[in-house]
């Protein structure tokens, strides 16, 4: 089975003590002299964020999983950002080992609740950044200023930095509010119900269609510094080249126009090498979702669709800095399952039925799944060239001729895709 390599955006979280850094495996730098420690915490940030955007993040995953203070500094993040357009902040990154200062286009935000750790500073960051795949703009870089007072610290400063100026923004967030529109009005003309398996689907399918996996940054040691945009939405939907995380980001801002959860899932991929994929809701159940697998072969497949959590470690394997992943149990909305395309009792009359049915909804391949004791069948007739086609051509009956010369098998989920020379001709 063919695996096309997967890349993640490198984490660089930056923790800035009256500004200076500490890097992840450092130990936190004080500077010397007056003004380190003060004989009383700072006074409250007198930013109180509103409420006029709840609507947009009041259900979203991470969000909900923070604890009040945490969710009071995700409001004030989200509002900042919300309302930088046309704004451009210059923050200032000093580095405790080198000494060297960096000057990034960003934001320097007041935190309503103080935070004390690293970690809270992280675990801020990773629900915002996750939860909001809109922002494409913002890099996968911040800091933290503030003050320590008897011994506990208190950082009441976040720096969000962005990868695009201004203008940048606002041409990259029209194009892409442009393409999702026209996408969204196709979507409308189909009559599909917002939050099931059907509008799941064409999302998906829309994505596989614009999208093509970037080796060109996978390639490379630091691929952030020359393809940024390939880890993001953007680079995925407008541009068309994206890594793994690309993928992730733009089917969840995609399922996110629609009103299914959609999440990201950090972990690691059968080569142990640092992926990102989605857990979806569908009809009240949770599900795993790996677009960038699904494209990974000669043509897009669904082998990587709706899996249970079983399923996807067959393949996958979860790291610790996911918040919320559920166990998921459910089948019914998985592609095979859903679709008819799995095959629990092997009849050859039932693999013909179910290729005459997907070709003639247009699909470019034909793909089954089977349980565990037809499996084996299975690759032996599909490997009967002859046999298959004309049984499949019989159903067909004038809509048209199919053949096919390649096929690929997957035994871990015990999946067959069939990629056919053409469309039906």
């Amino acid at each position: 089975m063919k695996h096309t390599a997967r890349l993640l955006r490198p984490f660089a979280a930056i923790s800035l003590a009256a500004v200076l850094l500490c890097a992840p495996g450092c130990q936190l730098t004080w500077p010397e002299g007056p003004g380190t420690e003060t004989t009383s915490p700072p006074a409250p940030s007198t930013t109180t964020p509103d409420d006029t955007y709840t609507d947009e993040y009041g259900s979203a995953w991470c969000y909900q999983r923070l604890d009040y203070r945490l969710q009071s500094d995700y409001r004030a993040l989200y509002q900042a950002v919300r309302e930088s357009d046309g704004r451009d902040e210059t923050v200032v990154i000093s580095d405790s080992e080198t000494g060297e200062e960096h000057s990034y286009t960003g934001l320097k935000i007041d935190l309503p609740q103080p935070i004390h750790t690293r970690e809270e500073a992280q675990e801020l960051f990773n629900a915002f950044t996750r939860d909001n795949p809109q922002f494409f703009f913002i890099a996968n870089l911040y800091s933290y200023e503030g003050y320590r007072s008897g011994g506990t610290d208190y950082y009441n400063t976040f720096c969000l930095v962005y990868s695009m100026n201004a203008a940048e923004r606002a041409a990259a967030t029209e194009k892409l509010e442009t393409l999702l529109s026209q996408w969204d009005a196709e979507y409308r003309d189909k009559g599909l119900s917002a939050g099931d398996f059907e509008t799941e689907l064409f999302y998906h399918d829309k994505l596989m269609q614009a999208c093509t996996y970037a080796e060109e940054a996978a390639a490379l040691d630091n691929p952030v510094s020359r393809y940024p945009n390939a880890f993001t939405a953007y680079g995925a939907l407008v541009e068309g080249r994206a890594v793994c995380e690309g993928y992730a980001r733009a089917m969840q801002l995609l399922l996110h126009r629609v009103d299914i959860p959609c999440t990201l899932v950090t972990g690691f991929d059968d080569k142990n090498a640092s992926h990102m994929w989605n857990m979806v809701t569908v009809s009240g159940r949770n599900y795993h979702l790996d677009p960038t697998w699904n494209d990974s072969g000669r043509q897009p497949s669904h082998v990587y669709f709706n899996l249970t959590t079983e399923e996807i470690l067959r393949t996958h394997t979860l790291d610790q800095d996911n918040r919320g992943i559920d166990t998921c149990t459910a089948t019914q909305e998985n592609f095979y399952q859903r679709t008819g395309a799995y095959i629990s009792r092997f009849s050859v009359d039932q693999m013909a039925e179910i290729a005459a049915s997907q070709l003639r909804s247009g699909a470019a391949t034909v793909e089954f799944r089977f349980s565990d004791d037809c499996y084996r069948t299975g690759q032996t007739y599909v490997g009967s060239h002859d046999l298959l086609t004309f049984r499949v051509n019989q159903r067909l009956d004038g809509d048209g001729s199919w053949d096919y010369a390649d096929y690929s098998t997957n035994d871990d989920y015990n999946t067959i895709v069939i990629y056919g020379e053409a469309p039906l001709s």
